[in-house]
């Protein structure tokens, strides 16, 4: 465990810019929970405890042209945010009164991101703007100092280590956060062995979140992990692939069907072309899209 820290330690030092340098040495929940726990001395305390609580924002870092970090503190006396694999949190605020004079809450769900290399005192969410988007908008318009009403955890999937032999993950934008969850779970424990083949797609290459260190992951451990990304609108100086995620580059990345798990994330028409969509009340639904054509059931699928 220490020697994999030292190396995921590294892979953040050698990066100069602040963008990357949260994704430190795991930077995942549940990863917060493994790295307190083995501490000797340390009580791990979580700070979610299934009630809306009052976390206040630290820090803001530029990720993207439309997407940024922010970090924002644990409450004094709290070791980590408390969020097994694969698990998220939902945020809200209130925006004016309804008819009724009852609060107008937009609720919305976001996977924050934490470092268990370090015993910080605080976490991460990764925030897209859209331009109709009112959580997102509302998130990008405080300043550090103001404060994002947050609850949880919600789990998502309980997570086992070798579980599977090869999981595969197809994500789209922000949709990366619950996939980097699990990798981080994976490469952090060793006796974990399970092979991730993660599919990365984006509109641009300015677009894709945390490449720098995908990048350094998947060349330290290669033989666990690997990264494939997909261009919408690539430049001149692309090698990747290019285009939506299609059947060959299903079939050349994921486990066959039966042989292994294929996670889903990122904008809805994307989850629903590859994987159908989650269902009116937010279950899985049936399996649909591409994966559907190509053999897999509902039960080699899991929709974050």
């Amino acid at each position: 465990m220490n020697s994999i820290r030292r190396s995921f330690t590294t892979v953040a030092t050698k990066s100069s810019s602040n963008t990357w340098m949260f994704l430190g040495a795991a930077g995942l929940v549940g990863g917060g929970y493994y790295y307190y726990s083995t501490q000797k001395h340390v009580v791990p305390v979580p700070a979610l405890n299934k009630e809306w609580q009052s976390f206040t924002l630290k820090e803001i870092f530029p990720v993207s042209p439309d997407t940024k970090r922010f970090r924002f503190a644990l409450p004094p006396g709290t070791t980590h945010l408390g969020l097994p694999t694969a698990s998220c949190v939902v945020t809200k605020f209130q925006d004016g009164v309804k008819e009724d004079g009852k609060p107008n809450n937009v609720i919305r769900p976001y996977t924050p991101i934490e470092d268990p290399a370090q015993k910080a005192d605080y976490f991460d969410l990764i925030i897209k703007r859209y331009p109709d988007g009112k959580m997102s908008n509302h998130i990008f318009n405080l300043k550090v100092g103001d404060q994002l009403e947050i609850k949880g955890p919600n789990p998502k999937w309980d997570y086992k280590a070798n579980e599977f032999k090869h999981i595969g993950m197809i994500a789209g934008g922000t949709g990366i956060t619950p996939m980097l969850q699990v990798i981080q779970r994976i490469l952090s424990d060793p006796t974990d062995k399970t092979k991730v083949d993660l599919v990365f797609a984006n509109n641009t290459e300015q677009d894709i979140l945390v490449k720098d260190y995908l990048d350094e992951l998947a060349a330290k451990r290669s033989e666990q992990f690997k990264v494939h990304y997909v261009v919408l609108k690539p430049s001149k100086e692309w090698k990747q692939a290019t285009g939506y995620v299609n059947e060959s580059i299903i079939k050349s990345t994921m486990p066959e069907p039966k042989a292994g798990k294929v996670f889903v994330c990122g904008p809805p028409p994307m989850v629903a072309a590859i994987s159908g969509p989650k269902a009116k009340d937010y279950s899985q639904g049936e399996a649909g899209g591409l994966l559907k054509k190509l053999g897999y059931t509902s039960e080699d699928i899991f929709k974050f």
